[in-house]
């Protein structure tokens, strides 16, 4: 089969550059490429051989680097982590390191007061310090105004902003080029290929396939507790309520959640959706191995992406969602991408509340947790 872009033989001619320090390398031994929505910091690393003639190399660590496939920009980072090995046969360089998520990752925040500010506006003022977060940008469809939120001292960037974006029901993440995103997913996207696994159909393109279910943080009710301004002056009691029930969950998993900082019952409820799809995100996991870096119409695989999985096997038929892709090379797999998939239409649910909601209702099989309807929970 031909990729029709550029003529090379399906699933090979891929070209993995890294720009660092004004030069590119290629050809590499191995190299490992992870991105993933629910991973603060996306990582990098590398190794390739050095010829025995080559003079000193420069040391990169600490420098600001560009990883391209195909010419096209996959991660903008920093190489953490070198290591040169030298011997009478060989000569080798190892690099690795993170997006430039990492320098939020690592680093404290200045204590400062976002009362007032929209979420946007306070994702730039958190980020400001560092020259190398030129953009950010919002990816929701509402930018609300924030009221009370506790900055702590020695508290990271990265959990000041994820506390920001949690308060509106949202995520933060890095895109390639290092925009800064405070936003959730776009479920109308139209999913970028169908994936097969099967032992008879001639459409397998799928290497394995890996199904997990986890119950550890799924509850069958779940009361939300919080405490309005006007009740400050009485820690002890909390005047906001509500109560989700799950009638799929079997297990009789009572859980009581005190949210601190919520202004209003709306505002309750907002961090409440994002806490339990978060936990039924944890609920289904499927994880598939493919050939190559991209599609077969030579899209590059990357998060936010939508794909078809079918296996007549399994009884899967449905469309799922990539929340995260590890692009691998190495002499036992070869050139290898690992989809990590989630239910679709479930993570970051008020971020565009009528597309997460298609995409909820849209019919399918083994699409995320089991839907075990129950008449009535025990007790």
């Amino acid at each position: 089969m031909l990729n029709d872009s550029n003529l090379v033989p399906y699933p090979y001619g891929n070209e993995v550059v890294v720009r660092v320090g004004g030069k590119e390398h290629k050809d590499w031994l191995s190299y490992d490429i992870d991105s993933d929505f629910l991973i603060p910091a996306d990582a990098f690393s590398f190794v390739t051989n050095v010829s025995q003639n080559q003079a000193l190399l420069a040391d990169y660590s600490s420098l600001q680097c560009e990883v391209l496939i195909n010419q096209q920009l996959v991660m903008t980072g920093i190489i953490g982590h070198q290591n040169e090995a030298i011997d009478k046969n060989n000569h080798s360089i190892a690099f690795n390191g993170r997006d430039l998520a990492g320098l939020l990752v690592d680093c404290s925040v200045a204590q400062i007061n976002v009362k007032g500010m929209n979420v946007l506006s306070a994702a730039q003022k958190i980020v400001k310090p560092w020259p190398q977060i030129k953009n950010v940008v919002l990816k929701a469809e509402k930018n609300p105004v924030l009221d009370k939120i506790d900055i702590e001292p020695g508290e990271t960037a990265w959990q000041a902003l994820s506390k920001i974006a949690y308060k509106a029901g949202l995520h933060v993440w890095l895109e390639p080029d290092g925009t800064l995103v405070v936003g959730g997913a776009d479920y109308a996207s139209q999913p970028v290929a169908s994936l097969c696994h099967s032992k008879n159909d001639n459409r397998r393109n799928i290497q394995s396939i890996e199904i997990e279910y986890s119950t550890e943080n799924r509850y069958s009710e779940v009361t939300f507790l919080g405490q309005s301004h006007t009740r400050y002056a009485n820690s002890s009691k909390h005047d906001l309520k509500w109560v989700y029930k799950d009638e799929t969950m079997t297990l009789y998993k009572p859980k009581t959640v005190v949210i601190g900082d919520a202004e209003n019952l709306e505002q309750l409820k907002v961090q409440a959706k994002k806490m339990l799809s978060d936990w039924r995100l944890e609920g289904f996991t499927l994880t598939v191995n493919v050939a190559d870096h991209k599609t077969q119409s030579g899209v590059l695989w990357k998060p936010g992406q939508r794909v078809h999985v079918i296996d007549e096997d399994q009884q899967i038929d449905a469309i799922f969602f990539i929340m995260g892709r590890r692009f691998s090379l190495s002499r036992s797999g070869g050139t290898m991408t690992e989809l990590r998939l989630k239910e679709d239409g479930i993570w970051t649910p008020d971020a565009y509340v009528k597309k997460s909601a298609a995409a909820r209702s849209r019919k399918g099989k083994r699409k995320g947790v089991t839907n075990r309807q129950v008449n009535q929970l025990k007790r």
